[in-house]
């Protein structure tokens, strides 16, 4: 069994379309979806946003399951000016280094590799993600990562980290995180979302931008997972 994690459903939800005989299922209070790509089985779990959610999903998870490695995926803030929306990150700090030797294998490998940095807050400016750049050497950012890494370390269970970048080093996020995602229950709030949208047209063209690149980093994760679990 290979285990995959992402934040949330809007990052999994064309990977988990191409999974074999896919179904959801709920385990205690964890809920997971179980199917299989290239006869590997494949259970794929959902952290939640910020090092807390993901500590009890990934608890949960790897109390219940062996799997024989874990890829810990999901979307990134780019922290490298030179990384584009949709360019894939395989953070080398927090990655088994036979796992890593296997992804580098891959043919057509489009992964770059590097540091990244795990911060408990979401990194929204320009300014912010500059700043976090020059202070940790990391290409890219996200909010799981080292927790799900300590996870498995303490569990003996290897683990390959692999982002694709949503938003880049010159984008704010254009909508504060606090209006559009509630982190209490794990969801968006699409009202106070489009309350501020009406309320802060300047912020839509962003918004729109911003959308466009999740989409592409969707599309380019889930082309490599596909690759990946054929292969680690």
């Amino acid at each position: 069994m290979i285990a995959v994690t992402f934040a949330l459903p809007e990052e999994s939800k064309d990977f988990i379309g191409e999974l074999h005989h896919h179904a959801q299922t709920l385990e205690g209070s964890l809920p997971i979806v179980l199917g299989n790509i290239n006869g590997s089985e494949i259970v794929v779990c959902h952290t939640g946003v910020g090092p807390d959610s993901a500590r009890n999903m990934i608890g949960t998870l790897l109390s219940q399951h062996r799997p024989r490695c874990l890829i810990s995926s999901g979307f990134a803030g780019a922290l490298d000016p030179h990384l584009v929306c949709g360019d894939l990150v395989v953070g080398e700090n927090f990655s088994d280094p036979v796992l890593l030797h296997a992804c580098r294998l891959l043919a057509s490998d489009p992964c770059i590799y590097g540091k990244l940095a795990t911060e408990p807050r979401v990194v929204a400016t320009v300014e912010a993600k500059a700043a976090l750049a020059r202070e940790s050497g990391a290409v890219a950012v996200d909010m799981e990562t080292q927790t799900i890494r300590e996870l498995c370390v303490r569990a003996g269970v290897p683990m390959l980290s692999l982002r694709a970048i949503s938003d880049t080093a010159q984008q704010a996020l254009p909508i504060p995180f606090e209006v559009w995602f509630d982190p209490a229950t794990q969801k968006p709030r699409t009202l106070p979302l489009l309350r501020h949208l009406a309320t802060h047209p300047g912020a839509i063209g962003p918004f729109a931008r911003f959308v466009r690149g999740v989409v592409i980093a969707r599309e380019q994760l889930t082309r490599h997972l596909l690759r990946l679990a054929g292969t680690v």
